[in-house]
Formats: C-alpha cells, sequence, structure tokens
C-alpha cells in the first residue's frame, strides 16, 4: 500500500476504512472522552487549553512531591514530573488516603460474592495512564504539546503519533509537538572516525516496524515491543504495558493511540541492537476498530506484526485488502483455545495474498521462551534492516495522513504562522557563528565580559592593594559602561521577526 499505489485500491480501501471508523459512533467516543475531562477536572480546558506558563508556574503546589489524592491531581501531577524529567511520570496510582475511602471501614464485616474483585477498588479511583496522557495531549496548546513531548522524548518514553478522534471526528498525526526534537546518534557508518548524525527529529528518514494486534491476545505486545527495543545491559519501558502500575486499568479512551518509540545505535557494533536508526509504532486496541490507523501504518510500514489469537473469515477477507501494500507481514500466533483450529486454513489462504514465508510466521505460546522469542524478533529486525528497506520520516507520513483524511496538527492556523516566521528567520542562517555575533549582539563578547565583571564583584579576586571600595566603583563603572553599550544596540531584523511571530 505504497505511495504509488493510490488508485482504485485506495478508494476501496479508504472506503472501508471510514465505515470501520465509525463501528463506535463518534457521539459515544465524545461522551467518554467528556467523562474523563470532568474525572480529571480539565474540563475548562477543552476549549481555552493549558499554556506552558500554568505548568512553569511556581507555586506552593509546584514544590512539593505531591502523592496524587484524587483523579484531578493526575494531570498535573503527570505534567509537572515530566518537566522535570522523572521517570515515574505516567504513574497514575492515588495515594492509599483516598483508596481506603473507596474500599470502606477497615473494621466493616467482609462479605465476599461472586463478583467480588480485590482490584475493583483500586481500578474505580485511578485511570490508566494511557487515557490520562491523551486528555492532557488535547488539553494543552501547541506550545505546551511541543514541551510535553520534548520532555517524554528525553525520558525515553513512547510518544503519542496518532490521537485518537475524542474531540473531533478524525484522529490526528502530531507532526508539529515533534518539531522540537533533535535525535544525536552514531551510526556504525562513522564508528571508526568517531562522527555522530545529529538532526531534527521529523526529518529523519528511517525504516519503520509496527506492532499491532487483531482480536484478544493473552500476552502483552506492548511488554515485548520493551524487551525488543531495551539494551542488552538493562530493561526500559518505552510503552506502558499491563503489568507497570496502573497499566491493568481498563482504557477507556485511548484505543487507537498509535504510540511511536525510537532506537538510535551508539556505534558500538557489538552491543547495538541495530545498525541505524529505527522507528516502532504501536497501535492500541484492535484493528478492526482501528482500520484507519492500520491502514496508515500499512502505508508508512517497512514491516507489520499482527499479534492474534485466531483468524476468522471476516478478518481474512479484511486483511486480503492489504495484498498491494509494499510493507512485509508478520504473524505473531498465540494459539489458546478450539479457534486456533481455524487459522492454519484461512493462513495458507493469506500466504499467497500476501506472499507469506514460514519465517513470517512466530508461535508464542505457554511453552514458548520469552528470551528466546524476544531475540528472534530482534534478529528479524536486524534482517529487515539489513535488506535496505524503505525509509520515510514523519513530513512524509503527514503527506499521507492528510491521504486518508487524518488531520495534521501543523495545519492548524497558528502553527502554520509560527512556521512561516520560523522558516524566514532560519533562511538568513548561512554560518551559524557569524550569525549569533551579527543577529545576536547582546550575547557573545559583550556578554562574556558582563559575566566576568559581575563575578568579580562578587569573588574579588584581582583588587590587589588598591581599597575595597575604590576597586568595587571601579568594576561598577565598568559594569555600567558594558550595559550602555548593550542597550545602544537596535532589534536586528531576526529578533523583530521573532518578537512578530510570538506576538
Amino acid at each position: 500500500m505504497g505511495h504509488s499505489s493510490c488508485g482504485d485500491h485506495h478508494g476501496d480501501r479508504v472506503l472501508r476504512v471510514e465505515n470501520c471508523m465509525f463501528s463506535l459512533p463518534s457521539a459515544e467516543r465524545s461522551k467518554a472522552f467528556q467523562d474523563i475531562l470532568s474525572k480529571l477536572d480539565l474540563e475548562k480546558y477543552r476549549r481555552e487549553k493549558i499554556r506552558l506558563r500554568d505548568v512553569l508556574e511556581i507555586c506552593p503546589e509546584s514544590i512539593k512531591n505531591k502523592i496524587p489524592e484524587s483523579l484531578g491531581d493526575l494531570p498535573w501531577h503527570f505534567l509537572r514530573k515530566v518537566m522535570a524529567l522523572n521517570g515515574t511520570a505516567r504513574n497514575t496510582s492515588i495515594g492509599h488516603k483516598a483508596l481506603e475511602e473507596e474500599m470502606g471501614d477497615d473494621n466493616k464485616e467482609l462479605h465476599i460474592d461472586d463478583n467480588f474483585c480485590f482490584s475493583d477498588a483500586e481500578m474505580k479511583v485511578s485511570l490508566h495512564p494511557l487515557d490520562v496522557l491523551c486528555t492532557i495531549v488535547l488539553s494543552s496548546d501547541s506550545f505546551l504539546q511541543q514541551e510535553i513531548l520534548a520532555k517524554m522524548s528525553m525520558c525515553q518514553f513512547a510518544l503519542p503519533l496518532l490521537l485518537p478522534a475524542l474531540d473531533s471526528t478524525k484522529c490526528t498525526l502530531m507532526l508539529w509537538a515533534m518539531r522540537d526534537i533533535v535525535r544525536r546518534w552514531r551510526p556504525h557508518s562513522l564508528a571508526e572516525s568517531r562522527g555522530f548524525r545529529e538532526e531534527s527529529l521529523v526529518l529523519i528518514k528511517m525504516p519503520i516496524i509496527s506492532f499491532v494486534r487483531m482480536g484478544s491476545c493473552s500476552f502483552s505486545k506492548s511488554k515485548l515491543i520493551n524487551e525488543v527495543l531495551s539494551p542488552s545491559q538493562q530493561h526500559h519501558d518505552f510503552c506502558i504495558h499491563r503489568d507497570m502500575e496502573s497499566g491493568n486499568i481498563p482504557r477507556e479512551i485511548a484505543d487507537g493511540l498509535v504510540e511511536i518509540s525510537w532506537y538510535f545505535p551508539a556505534g558500538k557494533e557489538n552491543s547495538d541492537l541495530l545498525p541505524e536508526p529505527v522507528a516502532v509504532t504501536n497501535l492500541r486496541g484492535d484493528i478492526e476498530l482501528q482500520w484507519l490507523q492500520f491502514s496508515f501504518l500499512t502505508q508508512i510500514s517497512s514491516a507489520v506484526f499482527i499479534f492474534t489469537e485466531s483468524i476468522s473469515e471476516q478478518e481474512y477477507k479484511q486483511l486480503s485488502s492489504l495484498k498491494e501494500s509494499t510493507a512485509k507481514y508478520y504473524f505473531i500466533l498465540n494459539y489458546k483455545d478450539e479457534k486456533c483450529k481455524k487459522i492454519p486454513g484461512f493462513l495458507n489462504k493469506l500466504a499467497s495474498v500476501l506472499k507469506l514465508s514460514k519465517a513470517q510466521l512466530l508461535v508464542k505460546d505457554s511453552t514458548t521462551n520469552n528470551a528466546g522469542f524476544v531475540k528472534k524478533v530482534q534478529s528479524i529486525l536486524r534482517n529487515l534492516v539489513n535488506s535496505s528497506p524503505k525509509t520515510m520520516n514523519m513530513e512524509a507520513m503527514a503527506v499521507m495522513a492528510r491521504e486518508l483524511g487524518i488531520q495534521v496538527d501543523e495545519d492548524n492556523q497558528a502553527c502554520q504562522h509560527a512556521r512561516k516566521y520560523a522558516e524566514e528567520i532560519t533562511a538568513e542562517i548561512r554560518d551559524v557563528a557569524k550569525y549569533k555575533r551579527e543577529m545576536l549582539r547582546l550575547q557573545g563578547v559583550p556578554w562574556k565580559n558582563l559575566a566576568k565583571v559581575e563575578k568579580e564583584l562578587c569573588q574579588m579576586t584581582r583588587q590587589g592593594d588598591m581599597d575595597t571600595e575604590d576597586y568595587k566603583s571601579k568594576l561598577k563603572q565598568k559594569w555600567l559602561k558594558i550595559r550602555r553599550e548593550q542597550n545602544q544596540c537596535d532589534l536586528t531584523s531576526g529578533l523583530m521577526k521573532f518578537i512578530t511571530g510570538i506576538g
């Protein structure tokens, strides 16, 4: 389903996408979103968005390491923790006091019925971290969205690539929100020279590997992604999964979210998983109910891993529509019950349609060794990267998203306005050092000289035999002279454009 195959087949697929997209009525999704907003006390931010200054404001609440005691505390708990690059920012657990109030009096007589569940009380007073994340991002203005995703990237959290359609009829590609993120890495081709590459994340072309689920699956797809991407000597949870804190709480609005993570090599051939950068996407929810997002992933991906316990006739028909796709498909089969007897027949049919080989069918059941399975998936990724797969950057993703009717956050008028000014400013930059000297006149040499004088005023290390007050007076006169010189500098064209752009 590459970019070049957008003909009649593409039109048929878009029609099927639209039919599947509304299998859950938009009014129902909107109501669920409204309920979450109400629980998190964010209703007033549905229109008037949270600003970056609101989060950076210093107040008694912001300087305390407070444990959330109500659902309304969760958004601000996340925002303050992620701004501080705290790895626990995604935890949505409520303090014991609130949990005890929900569970009731310890001395009350215990009564257990058939529907009793020890985690019920905890689930009532908490939310899934991805529900909280989606709500916060949709309640934030574009500048705060950029800051949130930049900080999440530093924490190596999976970032929201496609937000589900909650406050609009279309899901949203988060291109503008990732514009500020810059990555630095050392590909194996530069390992000997000790060189490195540094580039804006949205401009880096790389293979994209997608992981999706069809129907139910008894093991965690997100947990497997974490294990596959983690360095050999340490484990990192890029994606939230069911065994993490609050990860077992049912999602209410986050189905349809597509997360994206990246692997960047450090230039160490013995320990690097892959020689070049790779992007990995993770679709939350069943592809049958999220067919628009799935169709988007099939167009941008070099390979798609489909997790499933069974393949029905209807699912076979849907997957058969991918025959024009240029992506390579891998099935991770989780055999569980009688439904599995139907898998071989439909797989044999799919094998010819999707050109599947035996190596593209992986079985993971209760007898499978997990460590060995992870190594097998890592080996597949290495082979894919070494086979010169198609590469794509996020700007190219945006083109395909628009073709499928997915909205792009950067198409917002305010974002376009800001981008126009940014391009005008950066177009003038040829030599960075020279541009700084000419356009940022208060920095560079004047700023360094001023800093030296201020430092000497505090330390007085070069006073010598001079009287203390005379020496201080001399330094203050020098400081005033530099400040007068700075004040005589007019605003340059670049600064004028910047001030106009943020006005």
